[in-house]
């Protein structure tokens, strides 16, 4: 994936966990917020639960005919009730109680009395006297309404009012101190004689973000991002592939008028082989005493002949799409016998003398018969047009040797060598140094070579000629 690809698939990678990890943020508010208002509304019921049974416990005593002294009476009420710290009664103006008379209690009485329930008459902001208008009175302390550990989990901070300032009932510390998103709900309790303000709230810190989530989310996104990635790279391959094959065959055929070029050059060769022997052959159809070298001819004209059928094919595989060509170990001695079968009386004609060496006997090259053939042929050829012309002894020499894991085929000539300025441009197509040349042979050659995982390579001899080096993997030896 190039950088711009890769920066394209971090941006929607953080587009994508964005947009899902608020939407996992939200959803984890809205549950804290449904589970902090059920705990809230929980707590807000056990206090009510609490000062109902206030309510219930003076009714009960402004039912009795004949109630019991209050000194008597509290002790008996206080373990059932421990927010209970004193009880009193006032029967026509005279105060009787655990407690001393508190200030304005006459007052408060009157005011119960005219609204028909229990008013409070706050002492402190955590304890109160809650005062019936049967003169009956509870003195409540509001700390001991519910202990802290009873109330739900859920809650942080709960605090109730019942004076001026609030009472806290529960206070839990943040976790660590750290800042957070605080909820905050505010219910009073539900006994009409005290709907004392009760006040919750949570503050929901770090420690309490849906970590979990958001990780396992980033991770997924993630997932979701490579793989769509790797579909439009894949995509963009299949598209790439497919483009490379519209230019290979509009390349293939661009190269037409050059294949037929080709063809005409690597077929002149075999053709002007196989007319020189027929004509030799029919020259000597009428001496008994020739009808070895008529034999000979005839096999060496039907070998130029499969030759000529085997470049044919060759030549249509370049215009079509196929695998690669079968690689084998070939026989180097078998290869060179079979070329020399069939150029040695044509180069004898022409003065010219062919020698073939196999330095590394038992070596064997890796490649395709056809075009190994194809290559030393044009290679011999061109040894051969070089020498033509040129005085004195003529001598083309083949070898063979294995060299560093690869087999190489050379082919020198005692000719005048080539010329500095074309040596760099040899096997470039259309190049030639020859009047009659069309400049496909060398680079038929080099294509050749590389189909093979070869190379061949030119270089000029001291003091005269040149050599043509191909070289091939060498079988058996690790690539």
């Amino acid at each position: 994936m190039n950088p711009f690809s890769r920066t394209r698939a971090l941006f929607c990678w953080l587009a994508l966990f964005c947009a899902g990890a608020i939407w996992i943020a939200r959803q984890e508010y809205v549950d804290q917020y449904e589970r902090f208002f059920q705990s809230t509304s929980i707590a807000q019921r056990m206090l009510s639960q609490k000062t109902v049974q206030h309510e219930a416990v003076l009714a009960t005593l402004a039912a009795l005919s004949h109630p019991p002294a209050p000194e008597r009476l509290y002790p008996s009420l206080q373990p059932a009730m421990p927010q209970l710290l004193g009880l009193g009664h006032l029967p026509g103006g005279v105060w009787a109680g655990s407690q001393p008379e508190p200030p304005g209690l006459s007052a408060a009485a009157g005011r119960a009395q005219q609204l028909g329930r229990p008013v409070t008459m706050p002492v402190d902001g955590a304890r109160y006297w809650l005062v019936s208008p049967s003169g009956w009175s509870l003195l409540i302390d509001a700390r001991q309404l519910v202990p802290p550990a009873d109330f739900p989990p859920g809650l942080g901070h709960l605090t109730l009012t019942v004076d001026r300032e609030p009472l806290s009932l529960l206070d839990k510390p943040s976790e660590g101190g750290l800042p957070g998103w605080t909820l905050a709900l505010q219910k009073p309790l539900g006994a009409a004689s005290q709907p004392f303000p009760m006040r919750s709230t949570r503050t929901l810190t770090p420690a309490t973000w849906p970590w979990t989530a958001w990780l396992g989310w980033a991770a997924a996104s993630g997932l979701l991002v490579a793989g769509a990635a790797a579909w439009q790279r894949s995509r963009a391959e299949a598209r790439r592939q497919q483009e490379q094959a519209r230019l290979a065959a509009m390349a293939r055929l661009s190269t037409l008028g050059e294949m037929a070029a080709g063809i005409a050059h690597e077929l002149n060769q075999p053709l002007t082989a196989i007319l020189a022997q027929t004509r030799a052959a029919e020259r000597l159809l009428d001496d008994d005493e020739e009808r070895p070298a008529v034999r000979h001819a005839l096999l060496a004209s039907a070998e130029q002949a499969r030759r000529a059928a085997d470049i044919i094919s060759r030549m249509r595989a370049l215009v079509q799409p196929s695998p690669p060509a079968r690689r084998e170990a070939l026989d180097p001695d078998a290869l060179v016998a079979s070329l020399r079968f069939l150029r040695e009386p044509e180069l004898a004609r022409q003065g010219i003398r062919l020698t073939w060496t196999n330095a590394t006997p038992g070596a064997r090259p890796l490649g395709d018969r056809v075009a190994l053939e194809q290559i030393l042929h044009n290679l011999v050829q061109n040894a051969a047009d070089a020498l033509a012309g040129v005085p004195g002894a003529r001598h083309i020499a083949l070898e063979g040797r294995a060299v560093d894991g690869t087999y190489q085929f050379s082919v020198s000539d005692t000719g005048p060598g080539i010329a500095a300025d074309a040596l760099p441009r040899l096997f470039a197509p259309f190049y030639t140094t020859r009047e009659q040349g069309m400049g496909l042979g060398l680079a038929l050659c080099d294509t050749l070579a590389g189909s093979m995982d070869g190379r061949i390579a030119a270089r000029n001899l001291s003091p005269a000629g040149a050599c043509f080096t191909v070289s091939l993997p060498q079988a058996g030896v690790p690539a």
